[in-house]
Parts: structure tokens; C-alpha cells; sequence
């Protein structure tokens, strides 16, 4: 390496070099931990997309999970919500949300729908713009991202 042969570098620089790297490398292994994020935009097939998500939590218990509600997904956290046979959206979303899974409604959609944070089931968050956050999740926090 051309560093060892330059003979005219003082061992101080060539320390302040090594710990400059090793500052970077610790910055970029802290950063890689992240966790992953779902992108749910519809209702269609909710039961089998909470599942999936659930089958994720089972597979790996200690990543971080963020859950994303937007547009016509959000209609199954409102409380109360339903699928096609009458059972419970809340029921699953309850697991969920035992298991560590953090679950976050759009305000964008429930503005355009006319939700409010109090018709949410318990538990669920709300960020202020769903894509901005799913952006967000993956450039500062290395969240790796799952469209569902």
C-alpha cells in the first residue's frame, strides 16, 4: 500500500488516518442493523398480507418491522374494519403489534378519507406522509423495504 511507503508521513498522521477509517467503518456497521418496512396501499388480500408480515416476525423476531398503511390499506386499521366473511381486522393487527411490529397510518390518506387518529385501532401510529417515510426508513435507518 502506498501509505507504509511514503517515508515522509509521521506515524501521528498515519494514527489519525486509522482512526478516521475506523470511525467510518464503525458509523457504517451501526447503520447497517436497520430493520424492514412493509408498503401495504390496499385492502385486497389483507388477511394474507398480515400473515406474510407475521410469517416475517416468526422468521426473524429481532429485526425492527415498521408496517406502512396507505390509501385503501388503511381502511383495515380503522377500528373495527372487517374482511369480506365479517371477521376482524384488529384481531391480526393485535398480534402484530404484541410481537414488536410497529404499525403506522398515512395522514395523507386519512385527511383524503376523513380519519382521524381516534378512529384508529389501538395501537397503530400515524406518520405524516406514508412514501416520504418509507424513503426515509431506507436512506437514514437501512430499512430494507417489501411492497405487499
Amino acid at each position: 500500500m502506498a501509505i507504509f511507503h511514503n517515508r515522509s508521513m509521521s506515524f501521528r498522521t498515519l494514527m489519525l488516518m486509522t482512526v478516521a477509517w475506523l470511525a467510518l467503518v464503525g458509523t457504517q456497521v451501526a447503520s447497517a442493523a436497520g430493520g424492514v418496512v412493509f408498503h401495504v396501499d390496499s385492502d385486497d388480500q389483507m388477511n394474507q398480507t398480515l400473515r406474510q408480515i407475521g410469517k416475517q416476525i416468526d422468521a426473524m423476531p429481532d429485526l425492527p418491522t415498521h408496517v406502512i398503511l396507505i390509501s385503501g390499506a388503511l381502511r383495515a386499521g380503522v377500528e373495527g374494519a372487517t374482511d369480506e366473511n365479517g371477521g376482524l381486522y384488529s384481531a391480526q393487527i393485535e398480534q402484530l403489534l404484541a410481537a414488536g411490529v410497529r404499525i403506522f397510518a398515512c395522514e395523507t390518506t386519512m385527511i383524503s378519507t376523513n380519519i382521524s387518529p381516534n378512529d384508529l385501532a389501538f395501537g397503530i401510529e400515524t406518520v405524516e406522509a406514508g412514501v416520504p417515510e418509507l424513503i426515509r426508513l431506507q436512506i437514514e435507518e437501512n430499512f430494507s423495504y417489501v411492497k405487499l
